[in-house]
């Protein structure tokens, strides 16, 4: 139970309404097309339809819910990697510096 707490927890408020609305469409598709089913007693256009709809929509929730995960860990990578270009940027600065000092002592010496 701690673990699905923690996993909650983690997830924002987009997340959390996209868990919702799957969860409904999932259970709200499958209650209409299995009345649809009883109710007709045979398989038929219609009923095929709303499956392969049905399933398109769960796909599209899916879809959505991975580009926003992929999205939130783009956002790391590239805060990372804006830190680390800050980095590279001082070392390349101190290099430079160490360079004139040596071209100096050079020049000096000759």
């Amino acid at each position: 139970m701690n673990v699905l707490k923690r996993m909650v927890n983690r997830l924002n408020f987009f997340e959390k309404m996209l868990l919702l609305a799957g969860i409904s469409v999932t259970i709200m598709g499958f209650y209409y097309i299995n009345r649809l089913y009883t109710g007709e007693g045979h398989l038929s256009w219609a009923l095929l339809q709303a499956a392969f709809l049905w399933l398109l929509l769960l796909f599209m929730i899916i879809l959505t819910d991975s580009n926003e995960s992929i999205k939130e860990e783009l956002k790391e990578v590239i805060e990372k990697h804006v830190e680390e270009t800050k980095i590279l940027k001082e070392i390349s600065k101190e290099q430079l510096a160490e360079l004139k000092v040596i071209k100096q002592a050079l020049t000096k010496k000759k």
